[in-house]
């Protein structure tokens, strides 16, 4: 581990436990102390490598921000050795009593990664938690297979006359130059080159497709944030080609946009889908 890497961790660490008006700092547990301690007493100017043979990790247990709704339940968050200068912090959802055997509630752990998939630093911590408390009464639903939902997620099998795009969620997303946000929005997009559309309303949605990449996708979702407006997550999800360039996503339509994305109703949404209610519904976060 490059030290500066460790430095940083432990200062990450450091800041949430001295801060006051944290509201888990008192449901965080560090889970490996010893190594902790070691990384607070490495000076900033040290430079070199660092032999370790833990990650840091902590855990966050939910019973004491929640004791009624989950009480089960403890977040455990890891820094990869190259955190930040590579790897995200990796999280999982761990049963309570379990966190050495590894139980997990596997569909909780997918639901949050799927979230967290546009975002990097420690700030994930704050959006994990942001994302239980919005689920906190359906996030230990375990399906079938004990992994999130894959509706509108098709298989490999599935795809033929389909393309790929990534959608981002807002809770809403109001027309009108007055509204500020939204307009930072649509500039940040502009600027960007974005291909793809956008559905004014609740939820708000961005619909993004080829050229753009999921990376581009990422990046905007991390634009969004900044201006104010927060997605939920970035899904990858494939759509038919036909219901695409019939809804004016593609092809000579979108090269004369550039970079601006279209504006769609609920109507258009659906011919973009194929009118496939299901598909439709997929995209809406609707389940």
């Amino acid at each position: 581990m490059d030290v500066s890497n460790a430095v940083r961790q432990a200062q990450e660490l450091e800041d949430v436990l001295a801060a006051k008006d944290h509201l888990y700092r008192d449901a965080i547990e560090i889970k490996t102390p010893a190594l902790f301690s070691r990384l607070q007493r490495i000076r900033p100017s040290t430079k070199g490598q660092l032999e370790l043979k833990k990650c840091l990790s902590f855990y966050i247990k939910c019973e004491i921000l929640y004791p009624d709704e989950l009480p089960d339940l403890i977040l455990e968050f890891a820094f990869p050795p190259d955190y930040p200068s590579g790897s995200i912090l990796s999280v999982r959802a761990l049963r309570v009593g379990a966190s050495d055997s590894g139980s997990e509630f596997k569909s909780c752990t997918a639901a949050i990664r799927l979230y967290l998939k546009a975002f990097a630093g420690f700030e994930c911590v704050e959006l994990a938690l942001e994302w239980i408390a919005d689920n906190k009464d359906t996030c230990l639903d375990e399906s079938p297979e004990g992994e999130c939902s894959s509706n509108g997620i098709t298989t490999s099998d599935d795809r033929d006359g389909k393309i790929q795009c990534y959608v981002l969620r807002y809770n809403h997303l109001v027309s009108g130059p007055e509204h500020k946000k939204e307009k930072s929005m649509l500039d940040s997009a502009k600027k960007a080159k974005l291909q793809g559309g956008l559905l004014w309303g609740t939820p708000g949605i961005v619909i993004v497709v080829a050229p753009s990449t999921e990376e581009d996708a990422k990046e905007y979702g991390l634009d969004c944030r900044t201006i104010g407006k927060r997605p939920d997550g970035v899904e990858e999800m494939w759509l038919p080609q036909s219901g695409i360039e019939e809804a004016g996503l593609a092809g000579l339509a979108q090269q004369k946009r550039g970079g601006k994305l279209l504006e769609l109703d609920t109507a258009g949404m659906r011919t973009a889908c194929g009118g496939d209610e299901d598909l439709l519904r997929s995209v809406l976060g609707i389940h």
